[in-house]
């Protein structure tokens, strides 16, 4: 699986509830930009970085996956909810996924007629 698929199932997981069993995905998950066909909310993530830590060149080392999973909403009450659930499914004990970090933004809208988006990111980290 290669590292963007990583992230992207693992965001899916996270926001995906199960009804009746069947997994029903409640909002989108896109790499680095929304689909502007996609309503709100919307979760998209984009890579920091990636660090090989082992600095002798022959020996093969893990390679640590820096991330963010940025939440879109209208409503700062939803980003936040929403924002928890990554946090809750990274921070349980068989997640492969560590939270760095967590920050809470605003983007005004540009026309100045519609709500602003409210943004809850979540940086993590996970070996590939």
């Amino acid at each position: 699986m290669s590292i963007p698929e990583t992230a992207h199932d693992f965001l899916v997981d996270a926001v995906t509830e199960e009804i009746n069993e069947v997994d029903v995905q409640l909002y989108p998950v896109s790499p680095f930009v929304r689909n502007h066909a996609a309503g709100f909310p919307a979760i998209i993530y984009t890579f920091e970085g990636d660090d090989f830590l082992n600095p002798i060149p022959a020996v093969t080392s893990p390679r640590l996956v820096r991330y963010n999973a940025m939440v879109l909403s209208r409503t700062l009450e939803e980003a936040e909810t929403i924002g928890q659930l990554i946090v809750v499914e990274a921070r349980a004990v068989e997640c492969p996924m560590r939270v760095t970090s967590v920050g809470r933004d605003y983007e005004p809208a540009y026309d100045g007629e519609r709500q602003g988006i409210y943004i809850h990111t979540t940086s993590l980290e996970f070996f590939a």
